[in-house]
């Protein structure tokens, strides 16, 4: 397995698309940091707000896409998960290695991203509060909590059917369509008090991360680990039974 994941790695890092992938969420970020300065006051606090949503929200969307696309879609479009198993590989070791893959090379690229939010901080001259540091740092670490879960659970789609643009579709409703809707959801009379909107994947992220930031440590980090072990692990568990079973003719 150990070989399956370098060459995997080497090849996905090789791929034209991705790079131009992460330079658009690149220049994504960098434009609402300017929109959020010059539209509203030029403070630290609105730099902040620009490069966490540029991060974690539609920057990490595009870095999202790119990767899911370059570890699944490429290799199911072009049938080498067939001559894999073709080889002898097991399909939980694919499952694996595909999954270690996705997480290898989302921490990469948003290991990059945060090079650029630092670069661009210091040309800026922006001077960030201790407490607006950490936001900065945690809406980093939000960007690949959301990125590696949504592509765990956007390969459900794709290791069922095959099907490059509905798993793509799947992802893009985790990162924008979910997170609206149901807080409108909420709103209904028979679900109010539930608050679903606060279960979701992105809901317990922001949960988690809320806590850290207003000092209740162990409750954030304890919300983040248990989101992360329920929606990836019981999606990877789903990719297992669906893929254990799939007749190899995608």
């Amino acid at each position: 397995m150990n070989n399956l994941i370098r060459g995997d790695i080497r090849r996905i890092i090789s791929k034209k698309s991705l790079w131009v992938a992460f330079v658009a969420a690149l220049i994504t970020n960098i434009l609402l940091v300017v929109f959020y300065l010059f539209t509203m006051n030029y403070s630290s606090i609105n730099y902040m707000q620009g490069n966490i949503e540029g991060v974690a929200d539609l920057g990490g969307m595009i870095i999202g896409i790119a990767v899911f696309i370059a570890v699944y879609s490429d290799d199911f479009r072009s049938m080498i998960i067939i001559s894999i198993i073709g080889r002898g590989t097991s399909r939980l070791k694919i499952i694996i290695a595909k999954f270690i893959n996705s997480v290898i090379i989302t921490i990469i690229l948003y290991a990059l991203f945060a090079l650029e939010v630092c670069a661009m901080t210091n040309v800026m001259g922006i001077e960030l509060l201790p407490d607006e540091r950490l936001a900065l740092c945690l809406g980093v670490f939000r960007g690949i909590y959301l990125t590696i879960g949504y592509v765990t659970m956007a390969s459900i789609v794709i290791y069922a059917t095959g099907n490059n643009a509905f798993s793509v579709f799947m992802l893009v409703m985790f990162y924008l369509i979910i997170p609206n809707v149901l807080p409108l959801a909420s709103n209904l009379p028979v679900v109010k008090n539930i608050h679903i909107e606060r279960y979701d994947y992105s809901g317990l992220c922001s949960n988690g991360i809320s806590d850290i930031i207003l000092g209740m440590k162990p409750r954030g980090v304890l919300i983040l680990i248990s989101a992360f072990i329920i929606y990836v692990g019981a999606s990877l568990a789903i990719v297992f039974k669906v893929f254990n079973k799939k007749e190899l003719d995608f």
